[in-house]
């Protein structure tokens, strides 16, 4: 036990005591959480972009109103920009497409629709490649009719995604259903009073506190009921990622340098094994108290102290403890099986594949927790620290029975992961030569 102990104290000062690892500390929640920073940070950041759209009217009823709302937009964005920051968020609400900080200007270009023919709509698509012009836009003559099935088509490089084409097609729909108003002799002010919705609110549960009173109804917002559970599965995986990496690379210089030959002659493979999982162990629970604690001074920052799950920790430790034993083993395994880095990555990708695979259905557990694939995907053991963490988060009432069931077989599981990750390792340590077969590592795994 002495020798584990001194190899784990060994591994844990190699993984939290260097530059590295505080680099890896700082940049990983920003590449993990760096989308949502800079998404804040470019709203900010004002841009007003010109778009030059050409218009081939058959029906005569809406270039003139287009040009006009346009002229009425340009001057808003104009005037808006050119005050105060409350005003200029004012203008952001009213325009309704600021997209990352970006305004639309639109300028519109009459086309005589007698020329609107194939070859016309060829050189107006070479003006857009050219980028003399952003769209150009169709109306049939028939547009509006309540017989018809005509449609506007808007030909752009980014149709389907264009604020524009979502503009314009708001224009011309307002002036269309105003006209069936007054065909109908319905009163268009009327019918907008009448259709003014009711929202509804989404609410906590009434809870009994410990003192016998009733909690406050609280109301929830949208945005925490997405992102703290997608928060809280970033940082398992980032707790699990920052461990096991390392112990592929740890072996496979041991290995490549013959350090492993001087250390096994001190220490059989069980016991230096055990002490960089020790080690690994260890070192993840530092990173787990530094992102804790940075979580905590800035919910006190930013007055959001009372919505941090801090009844998670218990459930979160317990995992993440399994989790990077699970995935330290399976690493260590492979890095004991190659001689150099790029030999193993085709073995890691599946892990991979494995340690990411909670991320390809995040938002389907979020939307509901209680699901059938989500329980199922819950005890699937490469992903159950992740998912249930997921699950836990979302605040739902989780039976208590799921979360327990799943530590036992994730407990499980990596009891079995590690007997074989230590088989492997035993053998592929001293491995010399030619990279190992797959049939070769699954026969050490098995007969050890």
């Amino acid at each position: 036990m002495r020798k584990i102990i001194t190899i784990a104290a060994r591994e844990y000062r190699a993984m939290v005591g260097t530059k590295a690892f505080l680099f890896s500390i700082i940049m990983m929640p920003v590449l993990m959480m760096g989308s949502l920073f800079a998404i804040e940070l470019m709203r900010n950041a004002i841009e007003v972009h010109d778009r030059n759209i050409a218009v081939i009217d058959h029906s005569g009823k809406f270039v003139e109103l287009l040009i006009l709302e346009a002229n009425q937009k340009n001057l808003s964005i104009d005037h808006g920009l050119g005050d105060s920051e409350e005003e200029a968020s004012e203008l952001e609400e009213k325009q309704g497409d600021l997209l990352g900080g970006a305004f639309d200007r639109y300028f519109f270009e009459r086309i005589d629709p007698a020329t609107a023919t194939d070859e016309l709509k060829l050189q107006l698509s070479e003006r857009i490649r050219e980028q003399d012009l952003y769209a150009f836009v169709e109306i049939p003559a028939e547009v509006g009719s309540n017989l018809s099935s005509e449609k506007i088509r808007f030909y752009s490089q980014d149709s389907s995604l264009s604020v524009a084409r979502s503009w314009v097609s708001n224009i011309i729909n307002t002036s269309i259903r105003e006209e069936r108003f007054a065909s109908a002799g319905i009163d268009p002010a009327a019918v907008e009073t009448a259709s003014i919705p009711i929202e509804i609110v989404g609410m906590g549960l009434v809870d009994r506190g410990l003192d016998g009173g009733l909690s406050a109804e609280e109301e929830n917002d949208p945005m925490n009921a997405i992102f703290l559970p997608m928060s809280v599965m970033m940082m398992m995986f980032m707790v699990i990622f920052m461990a096991a990496q390392p112990m592929l690379e740890s072996v496979l210089e041991e290995k490549s340098q013959r350090i492993a030959e001087v250390l096994l002659g001190s220490a059989n493979p069980f016991q230096l094994m055990s002490g960089k999982l020790l080690g690994t162990v260890g070192g993840s629970l530092t990173v787990f108290v530094i992102y804790m604690t940075g979580a905590f001074g800035l919910a006190c920052w930013q007055g959001y102290l009372d919505q941090v799950p801090f009844h998670l920790a218990p459930w979160f430790i317990v995992f993440q403890i399994t989790g990077v034993l699970f995935y330290s083993a399976i690493f260590m395994a492979i890095g004991a099986s190659v001689s150099q880095l790029k030999e193993a990555q085709s073995m890691l990708l599946p892990v991979w594949m494995l340690m990411m695979s909670p991320m390809f259905v995040w938002l389907m557990v979020v939307r509901d927790p209680l699901g059938m694939m989500p329980t199922y995907f819950s005890f699937f053991p490469p992903a159950t620290p992740t998912v249930m963490m997921l699950r836990l988060a979302t605040g739902q009432a989780i039976p208590w029975w799921q979360p327990v069931t799943s530590i036992l077989i994730m407990t499980v599981s990596t009891i079995l992961i590690v007997i074989v990750a230590a088989r492997i390792f035993r053998v592929g340590i001293l491995w010399q030569g030619k990279t190992p077969k797959l049939g070769e590592i699954l026969k050490w795994a098995i007969t050890g």
